[in-house]
């Protein structure tokens, strides 16, 4: 993947805001306090929303620029986040090291999902919670947000393979409307997920 994010991030303004994403908030009522991983977490909203609710939180993700603004934003909310750069395509998962995994629209290349899906599963501690909020290929239709690559988004069915075993606390296909500053903004197609890892899973 080119960094073009990177360059993205760069610009003053916050492209996708500062409010944490919709979901992130609904589910954030049902996180004990812990440890929570944001992956491709951006310019840092999610990752300073749980800061302020307590969580011990860390921020991954493979443009500095974005690392360098959820400090900038964390330190205007008065909350730590620790950043670290990351690029999931070669990031190595530590195993049973998170109490949640945050995941909201870090869209991959399919092999690199299939990567990131695998260390979810390997790090998130037993009793631990995966939340993501992903665009569908239905997205596609809608043009409010996300990549246009179909390849590159959500297959529900797939997602449920992948956490197969796991507790189902919440599953949800279908439309929602998403204000996120300027690149994700109007009614979208979204899959959410909040998956708990059991004993055996």
């Amino acid at each position: 993947m080119t960094n073009s994010w990177h360059e993205r991030f760069s610009a003053e303004e916050y492209v996708y805001g500062k409010e944490p994403n919709a979901f992130v908030v609904e589910a954030a009522k049902d996180l004990p306090k812990g440890k929570v991983l944001c992956i491709a977490e951006g310019e840092g909203r999610n990752a300073v929303y749980l800061s302020s609710l307590g969580h011990d939180v860390t921020a991954w993700d493979y443009a500095q620029a974005g690392l360098d603004k959820t400090q900038q934003l964390a330190n205007e909310k008065g909350v730590t986040v620790e950043t670290e750069l990351h690029d999931l395509a070669d990031v190595e998962w530590k195993s049973e090291q998170w109490d949640a995994i945050v995941h909201i629209f870090g869209h991959l290349p399919p092999d690199v999902m299939e990567r990131t899906m695998a260390g979810v599963q390997q790090s998130l501690k037993v009793g631990g919670f995966y939340v993501s909020e992903l665009y569908t290929k239905e997205q596609l239709r809608y043009g409010t947000g996300g990549p246009r690559d179909a390849a590159m988004l959500a297959d529900p069915a797939n997602i449920l393979k992948k956490f197969n075993g796991y507790f189902i606390k919440h599953f949800y296909v279908g439309e929602v409307t998403r204000k996120e500053g300027q690149l994700h903004t109007g009614q979208a197609h979204v899959v959410q997920s909040i998956f708990q890892k059991r004993e055996e899973a």
